[in-house]
């Protein structure tokens, strides 16, 4: 590529951070109904017409928002646990939990994009490039929440009464058996819920006590994984 192509490249590049970060900052402070794209045009100072040589619609603005939001949320928890390999699974487990929490706090209008109330008329689009970054934060959290775990442990852990039907689930994206996979989204409900209570200001009146909360609750969970553990 010659040093104009580059160059050109990298302004490119820039617009279309630019952009990205005027619609998170639309997002933020109109909700998930106050997205336009002649209001993110105004705000980087260009026309609708020249915003679409980069995003040929809301909709496409908002998968990209949408991937780059599942992978920086996996890479910040991935980070955490790689940081964090070999040492004591509870250890682990918070820090890569509290990953998961603090990008969230920091990053509110892409989690609440990710998790939140959906956007009117959007719905994110079946393809593998946004199926695939939904599922990168997966694998993080398998390698803390399961780690030291045999192949013949997983397999060993029941399903519990009433979710029997999950012994039919597609398991190729979570490679998990159907106790085990039952297991790991109970603990990811878990850690999901307190983050979005702290998130959107629902934990009055200890609004104040949020990481303590969250730091007994995934202690209360890595006892409970060790104890389950032991068992099977």
């Amino acid at each position: 590529m010659s040093v104009e192509g580059s160059v050109r490249e990298r302004r490119r590049a820039e617009t279309v951070q630019e952009i990205k970060a005027a619609a998170l900052e639309q997002l933020a402070e109109g909700g998930p109904g106050g997205l336009s794209l002649r209001g993110v045009a105004r705000a980087v100072g260009m026309t609708v017409q020249s915003l679409y040589h980069y995003f040929d619609s809301r909709d496409e603005l908002l998968t990209a928002l949408v991937i780059d939001g599942h992978r920086s949320l996996a890479a910040a928890v991935a980070e955490a646990a790689d940081a964090t390999r070999g040492r004591p699974q509870a250890e682990r487990l918070w820090a890569a939990s509290n990953a998961y929490r603090r990008w969230a706090l920091a990053n509110r209008p892409a989690f609440l994009l990710l998790y939140g109330t959906p956007v009117p008329g959007y719905e994110p689009p079946p393809r593998e490039e946004v199926i695939g970054a939904a599922v990168s934060l997966a694998e993080p959290f398998l390698d803390v929440v399961f780690d030291g775990w045999s192949a013949e442990q997983l397999q060993r852990l029941p399903l519990q009464p009433g979710a029997e039907r999950l012994a039919d689930a597609d398991t190729t994206k979570v490679p998990l058996p159907a106790g085990a996979l039952a297991l790991f989204y109970e603990l990811r409900a878990q850690l999901h819920g307190m983050v979005m209570l702290e998130l959107t200001g629902h934990l009055s009146p200890v609004t104040d006590y949020g990481e303590d909360l969250f730091r007994g609750m995934i202690h209360r969970a890595a006892a409970q994984l060790a104890a389950l553990r032991a068992q099977v």
